[in-house]
């Protein structure tokens, strides 16, 4: 009599695992039906593991099902359906090989039988049936997922410095998960942000949490001794939840996802204010993530070097950074990459080599330019200005520009159901449409987030704060060097060495943002974020000591 083997499986919480029970029993009908026998040994089950691709390795049993019928332990392989064999196409594709090759008798339940004439139709026929089906219910649950959101609820474990709190209804059913904050936990997000704000490097961050005794995000699973990494800190510091933005499909993880099936997905914010632990001054100038609108460009994960200029200077031509190397009496600073370029014969020429000195003296006179004469007093005006009309203006001609984006849309949608021109010739322009639409919606956004904060009492405090002071003493050494880099990256648009007409003589471009200078003196929020641009020379003596000659221009 021929031997036959058995397999059942269930994969989701809304299944039962009598699930289980039920299917073998089919199988058993159908054994005795055929007059088959069935051994104990042979019947393999899984229990809440998917059926497709990603849960193949997973199933302990299906693989030992293999093992047996590679064996030829079996005649004939009795299942309830194909789905709990398998949902996916290539797996489903190997089992028809199989039969092929090894003349494996496969039933199911529902009406497949491979000794049956057109038995491969039918089967792929239910194969593509099982895989939509995962499809649906991938698309069901995300669509459930986006509606919990909408309604102000939560869908993923709580971060570091929240916990979850389930809202049950009348009838004791779970109708939502909200976030709460863990005041213990946000106390040292709040501090992590803080550290960065100053300059610490990530894993400088870490190593403090580590002296404090901190304990990281998911300690109760580690195997080992917890302890904080540069990764984890960056995770933290990188996750709107903490200035009360919630992104769907905002991660790295569904970004990557969506590359490798080559598809494009669009990120969501949910605004979560209740959930806010640090404002949106702090967050950003942490510079864990960048923004194209007005933000900074996002820097490394790891910060570092031991000179203020580590990081900040970059090259005029290649607009690679600049290394900073020398000794305890002189650093110099150079491009690397067009010096590797010309050796190499990829340029014939690079800008060389300048002197830290020279870029420190280009810097401090940019920065007296910045805050004095003519240049300081069109600040004040700006920010009066600012203070009269308010962003009625910008807001103003954001609208007008949002208008006219909305009738470029509808029209560009006219011009595409026509059947003569197509929607392929229009794509391009709909699709940067509706892209330009999004920023400015973005831009509109903080305009009204920042307007609230513009008040008489700030603008006072910013015309009244005078930051030569305080600049001076960053760069005479008096302030930790991760300190003042911090604090010029923040003031610095750009700084780059552009030109080097002859030796001794460097050009530096140096663009500077003096509101966010202002802003931070007087402990106040951005009010101006226009930037002002100088060329500065500076021509270095031959002998020692060295002196510094400089003269600039504003550019901009």
């Amino acid at each position: 009599m021929p031997i036959a083997a058995a397999y059942a499986r269930y994969s989701t919480d809304e299944q039962k695992a009598t699930s289980i029970e039920d299917q073998i029993r089919k199988c058993q009908q159908i054994a005795e039906r055929e007059g088959l026998t069935l051994e104990e040994r042979l019947v393999f089950s899984d229990s809440a593991i998917t059926g497709t691709a990603k849960g193949t390795a997973k199933r302990v049993q299906y693989q030992r099902l293999h093992d047996a019928v590679e064996a030829r332990e079996c005649d004939v392989l009795i299942t309830d359906e194909i789905s709990p064999l398998t949902r996916d196409i290539a797996e489903g594709a190997r089992w028809v090989g199989i039969v092929d090759q090894t003349g494996l008798r496969v039933i199911t339940a529902d009406g497949i039988d491979t000794v049956r004439e057109g038995w491969k139709i039918l089967w792929l026929a239910k194969l593509m049936a099982a895989n939509q089906e995962v499809e649906s219910t991938s698309n069901r649950t995300t669509r459930g997922l986006r509606g919990q959101l909408i309604r102000g609820f939560q869908i993923a474990p709580a971060p570091y410095g929240y916990r979850r709190l389930q809202e049950i209804d009348a009838k004791g059913r779970v109708v939502g998960t909200r976030w709460v904050i863990e005041d213990s936990e946000a106390e040292v997000v709040r501090k992590m942000f803080q550290w960065r704000h100053e300059g610490l490097s990530l894993a400088k961050i870490a190593a403090r949490l580590q002296e404090e005794k901190v304990l990281p995000p998911g300690y109760e699973r580690c195997k080992g001794k917890p302890f904080w990494r540069a990764g984890s800190v960056y995770q933290v510091l990188a996750n709107t939840i903490y200035r009360g933005v919630f992104v769907w499909n905002g991660s790295s993880f569904a970004k990557a996802k969506a590359r490798k099936r080559r598809k494009e997905i669009k990120s969501e914010e949910f605004d979560r204010p209740q959930l806010r632990i640090v404002s949106d001054e702090l967050w950003y100038s942490a510079k864990a993530v960048g923004s194209a609108l007005a933000r900074p460009a996002p820097r490394a994960p790891r910060g570092g070097g031991k000179h203020i200029l580590s990081g900040l200077t970059r090259c005029g031509h290649c607009h690679s950074s600049l290394s900073v190397g020398g000794d305890r009496r002189s650093h110099t600073l150079w491009c690397a990459q067009c010096e590797t370029s010309v050796r190499v014969g990829g340029q014939e020429s690079w800008i060389g080599y300048s002197s830290v000195n020279a870029a420190l003296a280009a810097l401090r006179w940019a920065i007296r330019g910045m805050f004095t004469g003519e240049v300081r007093e069109e600040f004040h005006q700006r920010l009066q200005a600012r203070l009269l009309e308010g962003p009625a203006k910008e807001e103003q001609e954001l609208r007008v520009r949002m208008t006219r984006l909305d009738a470029t849309i509808n029209r560009l949608k006219g011009l595409a159901l026509i059947p003569e021109f197509g929607t392929e010739l229009f794509a391009p322009e709909l699709a940067q449409a509706v892209q330009e639409v999004r920023v400015v919606r973005q831009r509109l956004a903080i305009i009204d987030k920042n307007s609230r904060r513009l008040t008489t009492e700030a603008l006072q405090l910013q015309l009244a704060a005078d930051p030569l002071q305080l600049l001076d003493k960053l760069l005479d050494g008096a302030v930790e060097a991760y300190k003042v880099r911090a604090t010029l990256r923040r003031l610095l648009s750009s700084f780059e060495l552009v030109a080097r007409p002859r030796k001794g003589c460097s050009v530096f471009r140096i663009a500077l943002t003096p509101g966010v200078c202002i802003a931070e003196v007087s402990d106040t929020v951005v009010i101006d974020p226009s930037p002002v641009v100088f060329e500065v020379t500076v021509s270095t003596t031959h002998r020692r000591p060295v002196r510094c000659n400089v003269t600039g221009k504003r550019l901009k």
